[in-house]
C-alpha cells in the first residue's frame, strides 16, 4: 500500500523539479537567444541606415524608427540577461556569449540609437561590427 502512494508522490516531486528547472533557467536561456536574433535582424534591417546615418540620406521617420528599435534592443538585450541565474555558468546550457559581451554590445547599440543623426558613418559600421562579434553574429 505504502509503495502505491511512493509513485505518483514521487512521480509529482519530479516534475515539479523538473518544471523549476525549465521555468527559473531554460525560458530565461531562450529570452536572451531570442533577444540576440532580433537585434541581429533590426541590425541587417537598419544597416542602411546605421552605416549611412543623418538626414541627407534618411528622412527623420526612418531614423527615429532604427533609433527606436536599437535602443529596445539593447533595454531587452540586459534586461534578458540579468533574468538569467547564475550568468556565468548557465550561459554555456544555451551558448550564449559572455556577459561581458552582452554588456558591450547593449552600450554600442545604445551609442548606436545615439548616432544615425549623425553623419558617423566610420564609426557606426565598426560599432556594428563590434555587436555583431559580442553577439558571436558574424
Amino acid at each position: 500500500m505504502a509503495f502505491g502512494l511512493l509513485v505518483p508522490i514521487a512521480s509529482f516531486a519530479l516534475g515539479l523539479v523538473s518544471s523549476s528547472v525549465v521555468w527559473f533557467y531554460f525560458k530565461p536561456l531562450f529570452e536572451v537567444k531570442s533577444v540576440i536574433s532580433q537585434t541581429d535582424a533590426d541590425l541587417q534591417y537598419y544597416a542602411h541606415i546605421v552605416t549611412s546615418p543623418g538626414f541627407e540620406v534618411n528622412s527623420q521617420a526612418d531614423l527615429d524608427e532604427a533609433s527606436e528599435a536599437l535602443r529596445t534592443d539593447s533595454t531587452q538585450l540586459r534586461a534578458a540577461a540579468n533574468q538569467v541565474p547564475m550568468y556565468r555558468w548557465t550561459r554555456r546550457i544555451g551558448s550564449l556569449p559572455p556577459r561581458d559581451s552582452i554588456d558591450a554590445a547593449a552600450r554600442k547599440l545604445i551609442g548606436l540609437s545615439n548616432t544615425v543623426y549623425d553623419d558617423t558613418q566610420v564609426q557606426n559600421t565598426e560599432w556594428k561590427e563590434e555587436v555583431e562579434e559580442n553577439l558571436d553574429l558574424s
